[in-house]
This record gives C-alpha cells, structure tokens and sequence, in this order.
C-alpha cells in the first residue's frame, strides 16, 4: 500500500525587477557603428566614428553614458570600443590600420 503524496505545488512567479540601465551596453553600439562605416564607405578615422555616432546617438544616450570611467574616458566611447572589439572577433569589421574602423 502506497501512502497518498501531497501535491506539488509551486511557488507563485515573482516578477523579475530589472535596475534601469545607467548606460548603454556594446552591444546597442553596433549597428549604429555599421551603419556610420556603410555612410563613410567603409572606412572611417576612428575620432571621426566617434564624432558621427555622438550626433546620430545624441537623444539616445544615457547619463550614465556621459559620465567618465575611471581611466578617464568617456563609458559611450568605451562601449563603442568594445563593440568595435567584438565585431573584429566577428568577423563584420577588419582590424586595419590604428586610428581606423573599417568593415571587413
């Protein structure tokens, strides 16, 4: 004789409360950075990306992006870069020459 189990029951789903953003990860960078190389030709000097992504992104930025990391740079410019990282590894931008983004 088999005694009776209770029946499972499962804790109610609690709603996951996600902290806002206090800025914009890589990742969000990067179709922006294509599209800026696209405009360019491909190729652009990387002050210059810079200066076309801070125009396209001026109403999408963050405060948290403004702000300085601790080397002392800009976090948008930082997180640029490391998106520009990312897509090097991705094979969409090509390594080139320094001071330059260029797609692959």
């Amino acid at each position: 004789m088999s005694t009776p189990r209770a029946a499972k029951t499962t804790a109610p789903a609690v709603p996951t409360r996600r902290a806002p953003r206090k800025w914009t990860p890589p990742e969000d960078f990067a179709p922006h950075i294509v599209g800026v190389l696209e405009a360019a030709g491909g190729e652009l000097d990387t002050e210059d990306v810079f200066t076309a992504l801070e125009s396209r992104l001026a109403e999408d930025l963050l405060d948290g992006d403004r702000q300085l990391t601790p080397e002392g740079e800009l976090r948008w410019r930082y997180a640029a870069r490391r998106a520009r990282q990312s897509m090097i590894k991705d094979g969409v931008m090509a390594k080139g020459a320094p001071g330059v983004w260029s797609l692959a």
